[in-house]
């Protein structure tokens, strides 16, 4: 059965043989007060309700005395007589104070030994395994996005900033690719040096023997008179250049006419 104190609430689980049919006075363990337990097989009687709650000490604006002005501050109060909860618990049986231990300390035990209520499932699915790339990827992140001791702000400043090794391989790979484009064009201009040479010589030829034909059609009855050696050479010159004057007027009438 379960007796409960009057006075704070603390309740005992005993056994039912302990109180006996007539019930019997009873002290809680945790306030010391002492009252009349009745059995639960028999309801309480105005006797036995009287008992009870004289058993329970009064409270304390009860307690306070009603003639307490009547005194002064310095005046000595008589002794207040020594309540009935007093009385009892001095008078109460040492064999029934032992069993109202041996049922606290068994309660105490009891609900030591209750297991710990456990979380129910709530219904939530488990995680989603990693997959071995997620496994990898989260190896090989740096160590600072790991050190739980970095500063945020320093590490929202250095975001901030460029990355020097990345714009030294930007460099790098400019200059790498600058450096190639050189020894394509290198290798171009070499392998169109001879050609342009070549041609440069031809049209320098060809302009240098224009100008001596030139010169020598517009001087030859000079040269003809002073070297008469060349005046065969100079006569089938300029009757040569003739020919090819009038073949090239023919040639602009006939495409004019």
């Amino acid at each position: 059965m379960r007796i409960t104190c009057p006075n704070c609430g603390a309740q005992y689980e005993v056994p039912a043989e302990v109180i006996p049919q007539d019930g019997r006075d009873v002290q809680c363990s945790n306030c010391g007060v002492t009252w009349f337990q009745p059995h639960p097989d028999h309801a309480m009687d105005p006797d036995t309700a009287e008992r009870a709650a004289a058993a329970v000490p009064p409270g304390p604006e009860e307690a306070v005395d009603e003639d307490y002005g009547d005194y002064g501050e310095g005046g000595d109060a008589p002794e207040p007589p020594a309540s009935e909860a007093e009385r009892a618990r001095r008078e109460l049986d040492p064999g029934i104070a032992d069993i109202l231990r041996q049922e606290a300390a068994h309660e105490a035990r009891l609900r030591g030994s209750e297991p710990l209520e456990s979380q129910p499932d709530l219904g939530l699915e488990d995680p989603a395994p990693e997959s071995p790339a997620t496994r990898a990827r989260n190896r090989t992140q740096p160590a600072r996005q790991s050190d739980p001791m970095e500063d945020p702000v320093g590490s929202s400043r250095r975001d901030l900033l460029p990355d020097i090794e990345e714009i030294n391989s930007t460099l790098r790979s400019e200059n790498s690719r600058s450096v190639a484009r050189r020894v394509v064009y290198d290798e171009d201009d070499e392998a169109e040096a001879p050609r342009r040479n070549g041609f440069s010589r031809g049209f320098a030829t060809m302009l240098i023997l224009a100008v001596l034909l030139v010169l020598l059609y517009a001087n030859a009855p000079m040269l003809s008179q002073k070297v008469p050696v060349l005046d065969a050479f100079l006569n089938g010159l300029v009757n040569g250049v003739d020919r090819v004057r009038l073949w090239l007027d023919a040639q602009v009438k006939s495409f004019s006419g």
